[in-house]
């Protein structure tokens, strides 16, 4: 099995004073964040957090992965859990943030895995859950137009998003790519 190494501190990678001009501190925050999103969402919403899973499904195929996903993967850690959900309030039903997750089942504990796919718990809280002691490395930040995604936020397709794709760790062994994509007029201060 491929072990992929992160990045030192010094090769961290941090947005280009362009994408985070106008970008408001919390903002900010969610692109930098080491920590669980969900968490800083309910902090700073006051609503409790529920995901909504829009698609899941095991890709035993390279060419079948989430193109972004796909220069940060070797092809020996298949099979790897597609899937993109929504993080939404629990109240309210805003969709307040869009993932695309790659993940490596076989990385994974057996009781994280079930609940991975059963659940509908957001992956910091199953992190907690397991107690996962996790290493994030950050892959890329992107603003960009909506395009089909502007729908879930009832935006249109011309609208700016924010996005960050960031690699987990754990044990030394990467168990995920995730891409969490927000508009930029969220969350302002």
């Amino acid at each position: 099995m491929t072990v992929l190494n992160p990045l030192s501190l010094s090769e961290r990678r941090l947005p280009d004073k362009q994408l985070l001009t106008n970008l408001s501190r919390f903002q900010r925050i969610l692109m930098v964040t080491d920590g669980t999103v969900t968490e800083l969402l309910e902090q700073y919403l006051s609503e409790k957090i529920k995901v909504a899973k829009l698609y899941e499904k095991v890709v035993q195929d390279f060419s079948r992965l989430i193109p972004a996903h796909q220069t940060h993967i070797s092809p020996d850690l298949l099979p790897v859990l597609s899937r993109a959900i929504l993080l939404e309030g629990q109240t309210t039903k805003q969709h307040w943030i869009y993932a695309e997750s790659s993940i490596m089942l076989n990385n994974l504990t057996p009781g994280f895995r079930s609940d991975l796919l059963a659940s509908r718990e957001p992956i910091g809280r199953l992190w907690e859950k397991y107690r996962y002691e996790t290493f994030k490395v950050v892959l890329d930040f992107e603003k960009r137009e909506a395009g089909e995604l502007g729908q879930h936020f009832q935006l249109p397709p011309h609208s700016i998003m924010i996005s960050r794709t960031y690699s987990v760790y754990s044990q030394s062994k990467i168990i995920m790519i995730i891409t969490e994509v927000f508009p930029a007029c969220f969350f302002q201060d």
